[in-house]
C-alpha cells in the first residue's frame, strides 16, 4: 500500500538535499518481524485470517508504542490504531465501500463473496464505518483508504524525511520554529 508514498517521500527528501546519515534507533524490532510473519500467515490460512490480522495489528501497535519517542512514529501509531479499531470491531477485516472500490482496476469478487482475507464489504451492520476504507484515492496507485491510512501515509513521509536527515516536525512547525533547518 505504501510503496508509492515511500518512493515519493525518498524523492522529495533527496530533492530537499537529504542523505541517509544516521538511522534512528528503533526498539523491539522483533515485534515488527512478528507482525510481518502474522500478515504472511493470514495470506496462507484464509479461514482464520482475521485472527492473524488482528494479532499482527497488536504487535505493530506495540512496536510503535515502544518507539513513540519519535514524533513520526506517534503519527503512525495514531493511524494504525484507528485502522486496528475498524478491523477489530469488524471480525478481523477492514470493510471497504464497494461504490468507491468499483472505481479500482481490481477484481472485487473475493471481497464480495467473503474470500478476501483482509477486506469485507461495508454494510449497514459495519461497526465504526467512518474508520473504514471509504476514501477513493486515484493517484499513482489507485486505492480506497481510511482515515487511519492518511495518518500512516503522513507518518511514513515524515519518517523518511527524518531518515534522509531532513526532518519536518509538525510540533515545531505549529510552534513557529524552523526545525528542519536545524538538522
Amino acid at each position: 500500500m505504501l510503496l508509492d508514498v515511500i518512493a515519493i517521500s525518498f524523492l522529495i527528501a533527496f530533492l530537499r538535499g537529504g542523505r541517509i546519515k544516521d538511522i534512528p534507533k528503533f526498539y523491539r524490532l522483533y515485534l515488527l518481524a512478528i507482525s510481518i510473519i502474522l500478515q504472511v500467515c493470514a495470506g496462507i490460512w484464509h479461514e482464520i485470517a482475521g485472527i492473524f490480522i488482528s494479532l499482527s495489528y497488536l504487535f505493530i501497535l506495540l512496536f510503535f508504542f515502544f518507539n513513540k519517542q519519535h514524533e513520526d512514529i506517534r503519527i503512525f501509531l495514531l493511524g494504525w490504531f484507528l485502522n486496528a479499531l475498524a478491523i477489530w470491531s469488524n471480525k478481523g477485516r477492514m470493510p471497504i465501500d464497494l461504490e468507491q472500490a468499483k472505481k479500482l482496476p481490481y477484481d472485487l469478487e473475493p471481497v464480495i463473496n467473503g474470500t478476501n482475507f483482509k477486506h469485507s464489504v461495508l454494510t449497514e451492520a459495519t461497526n465504526l464505518p467512518f474508520l473504514t476504507d471509504i476514501i477513493y484515492m486515484p493517484v499513482i496507485i489507485p486505492r480506497v483508504i481510511s482515515i487511519g491510512d492518511l495518518f500512516i501515509m503522513l507518518g511514513a513521509f515524515l519518517l523518511i524525511q527524518r531518515l534522509m536527515n531532513k526532518p519536518i516536525s509538525l510540533i515545531h512547525l505549529r510552534e513557529g520554529k524552523n526545525y528542519a533547518a536545524k538538522g
